[in-house]
């Protein structure tokens, strides 16, 4: 789980980049400035090795027979373990980042998200239901929550599991965008990889995302 200091790392490499002395000394009167940055990003570091610890901690505590996954968003990559073991690696997709705004002032940023979750649910042939970003991010009327129109059949692959909060691990028609951020927030899987995972985790799976 070397990889989990990774964003730790950077932030301290930029905060001294920012603190050395020939850069304040090229700064005309933005010392202060400076100062709030260099501030602003030891909190976010301290923020990040608080979040890092706990997750770390977390893994420490699985028992050797329990199976759980990891995701990692920066690099789109999911692992099924067991113990120390590692049972299965899998490219993913991942939330894209990216934001959507309507005219009467909702917005929504389709980020995935991090920490400790808990698989909830399972399902075959998942169906989606339209959500109202999905039509205002296509310039579309936004229809009735009871609209038929709203529900699609056949785009989250053969299985989903839940993870709650409208968040799931599910399949994907663009195979050929995993391993990238493409999705609203969701984990996307190839199908081999997801048929694997739905088999293999019962609810009550641990699921962290970092």
């Amino acid at each position: 789980m070397k990889t989990i200091t990774l964003p730790l790392m950077l932030i301290l490499h930029l905060a001294l980049w920012l603190a050395s002395p020939s850069l304040l000394r090229a700064q005309d009167g933005g010392d202060e400035e400076l100062r709030v940055a260099v501030q602003a990003l030891k909190e976010e570091a301290a923020r990040l090795e608080e979040e890092n610890e706990g997750l770390r901690n977390m893994l420490r505590e699985m028992q050797d027979n329990d199976v759980y996954l990891v995701v990692d968003t920066g690099n789109n990559r999911l692992a099924m373990r067991q113990g120390k073991d590692v049972l299965l690696t899998a490219r993913v997709g991942t939330g894209s980042r990216q934001f959507v705004k309507e005219e009467t002032g909702r917005n929504w940023l389709f980020e995935s998200p991090t920490g400790s979750l808990t698989v909830l649910g399972k399902e075959r042939n998942p169906v989606w239901i339209r959500p109202d970003w999905s039509y205002v991010e296509e310039n579309m009327p936004v229809p009735a929550e009871n609209d038929p129109d709203r529900i699609v059949r056949g785009v989250l692959g053969k299985y989903a599991l839940i993870l709650g909060q409208g968040y799931k691990i599910h399949g994907t028609k663009y195979k050929e965008l995993l391993g990238t951020h493409f999705t609203h927030g969701c984990i996307s899987v190839g199908d081999d990889d997801l048929e694997i995972l739905y088999k293999s985790v019962t609810i009550g799976t641990k699921v962290y995302i970092y």
